[in-house]
């Protein structure tokens, strides 16, 4: 994969509930790139990518690790969960370990904001359905101003004499006094230990980078779909994984990024609560979450899994300021003469073409559905009537079909290049 000479800077994010296959597109591009840089989120995220038939799966480290000379860049927007994170990098050659840095302005999750967290999914009305990483508390932690982060553990003695007394207060504070203090102290010593040398301040490594004309990659974890601000709220993450999270995830200029792919299956699919327009049930449900191995990759939990929703996709794509489209899973669908899609959606009696702002509003969604040409066996030529309709229907084209598992399962379109034979 070659990237146009004039464009410099890329971003990739999900275009609907997450699990949309990110993590490929993110190591398909990486191969023309000097570093990959993730914004946003934690070990809630789980990215995966089969290297011939291999499976690597990653939960913080971005998808350009595993490429050779590529820096992977940690954001100040992400919340690294110590045990997690350490049993990544030891996952990888310590080449590649080389090759990380890690913000030192990025937030710590801690066992106390675990206990926190399961402790508010048991007492609440309508559980969130979360990971229970500890994620919404650790960012929670950090907007009230009481976050541990990557730069505070490295200083000489904190871990010691400060951290202890701070972790006491804040425990009791949320209601859960005394929980994994000494927990974390131990995992925050094998954190500085191991990791030191790679906690810097990554924005102005990123500067830095843009500044001697070097490719960065930004990656976003989720969807944006569970944006904080702009998704089906409250059931949601605790970020911005939309394109407007890379600024405050970064410290770089959102300005600078010529192109921003989103990526989206041929259909959808969901973890959690919340509301999901496009829904299928029963049977036709399971076929399909059989057919395309639909389990959390950071909580093996079956996935709600339902039809690609047009309205709902072109309210990401305006949200991300989309340029094109990379379609993952069509080959999920092979040999389907017709493709359910969602065009628009029936609220009491009222026919609507945009995907509401209000989630009482949502809740109360009837898809309207309709048939669009499918394939045979999915590649450039077999998809190009159903990538037609999309285009059609959103105004936005596919740069990237992916048409299996494997990295080098992709065709590639304007303003991509491949460089030798990719299926």
């Amino acid at each position: 994969m070659e990237l146009e000479k004039s464009m410099q800077h890329v971003c990739v994010v999900g275009l609907n509930w997450g699990d949309e296959g990110k993590g490929k597109i993110v190591d398909v591009l990486a191969t023309d790139v000097d570093a990959v840089v993730r914004y946003q989120g934690g070990a809630n995220a789980g990215h995966t990518v089969y290297i011939g038939d291999v499976r690597h799966v990653l939960h913080h480290l971005p998808m350009g690790v595993l490429h050779q000379g590529i820096l992977a860049v940690l954001g100040n927007g992400m919340v690294l969960e110590p045990l997690k994170l350490l049993e990544e990098v030891n996952s990888i050659p310590e080449e590649a370990v080389q090759r990380i840095r890690i913000s030192d302005r990025a937030h710590v999750v801690l066992p106390y904001h675990c206990a926190v967290e399961k402790l508010h999914e048991e007492r609440a009305e309508r559980p969130i359905g979360t990971t229970l990483r500890g994620i919404g508390p650790a960012y929670q932690a950090k907007y009230g101003r009481i976050g541990i982060r990557m730069g505070d553990i490295m200083e000489p003695g904190f871990i010691e004499d400060v951290l202890p007394k701070r972790l006491a207060e804040h425990s009791e504070m949320l209601g859960v006094a005394g929980e994994g203090i000494d927990e974390a102290v131990r995992i925050c010593t094998q954190l500085r230990d191991r990791l030191s040398q790679q906690v810097t301040d990554t924005r102005r490594l990123l500067q830095r980078l843009d500044s001697e004309g070097k490719k960065l990659l930004f990656e976003g974890a989720q969807g944006c779909m569970l944006d904080i601000d702009f998704g089906t709220y409250p059931f949601v993450t605790s970020s911005s994984p939309s394109f407007l999270g890379v600024g405050p995830g970064t410290g770089f200029s959102p300005r600078k990024i010529e192109h921003v792919v989103g990526v989206t299956k041929a259909y959808c699919t969901r973890v959690g609560e919340g509301p999901f327009p496009s829904e299928i049930h029963g049977e036709e449900a399971d076929a399909l979450r059989k057919a395309g191995g639909e389990f959390g990759t950071t909580t093996g939990r079956p996935r709600r899994v339902g039809w690609l929703d047009i309205p709902a996709l072109c309210f990401a794509a305006e949200l991300n300021d989309l340029d094109s489209f990379a379609l993952t899973k069509a080959d999920v669908l092979d040999g389907w003469e017709t493709i359910p899609v969602v065009t628009g959606y029936r609220l009491d009696g009222e026919l609507l073409d945009k995907f509401p702002d209000s989630l009482t509003d949502v809740q109360g969604l009837e898809p309207v559905i309709e048939q669009w040409p499918g394939w045979g066996k999915v590649d450039a030529q077999s998809m190009q009537p159903f990538i037609e309709r999309l285009h059609q229907a959103t105004g936005i084209p596919v740069s990237i079909l992916s048409t299996g598992k494997r990295r080098d399962e992709v065709c590639i379109f304007e303003p991509f290049k491949a460089e030798g034979e990719l299926a």
